[in-house]
């Protein structure tokens, strides 16, 4: 065997070493980030109830410490509402402290289908988030190794006499 044989036959070994590791590298990802995607962690705030359409509270925003703060005043009613629905975990509902509170129960039994159809959006949003990481982390780390080997082969091959 010459010496530009060896170095074919390497190149050769080293590349089917490469998807092997790549295939492997890529189960491995998945492996890890499953979890996410199926039930993706996303911050939840609340709604503040009130005349007309509910406004929606950031989780750690300004309006929902607002609201926080004018129901430690006692201004404000909090209800958090608690669901075994992946999408609707805990959301914090107030209302003006006057209101009534069996219209507000039925004003949060109301509102819960449109609660349900944000929350499952953000959940979406949180989904194709976790997934377009999973696949810059999945498909670059192999593309650089193997854009490394192919310059390394290349380096090789010009000492080739």
């Amino acid at each position: 065997m010459r010496g530009g044989d060896v170095l074919v036959t390497w190149g050769r070994g080293l590349f089917r070493v490469w998807i092997v590791v790549t295939a492997i590298w890529i189960v491995v990802v998945a492996l890890f980030t499953w979890q996410s995607v199926a039930k993706p962690y996303i911050l939840w705030g609340g709604f503040k109830m009130g005349q007309g359409e509910p406004e929606y509270l950031e989780p750690y925003g300004e309006k929902i410490a607002a609201a926080r703060e004018l129901k430690s005043r006692k201004l404000l009613v909090e209800y958090e509402i608690a669901y075994e629905k992946p999408s609707l975990r805990e959301t914090a509902f107030f209302f003006p402290a006057a209101s009534v509170h069996e219209d507000n129960l039925k004003a949060i039994e109301a509102y819960i289908p449109k609660a349900t159809a944000l929350q499952d959006a953000k959940v979406r949003e949180a989904r194709l988030e976790v997934l377009e990481g999973a696949l810059w982390g999945a498909v670059l780390p192999p593309v650089i190794l193997l854009a490394l080997g192919l310059a390394i082969r290349w380096a090789l091959l010009g000492f080739k006499a």
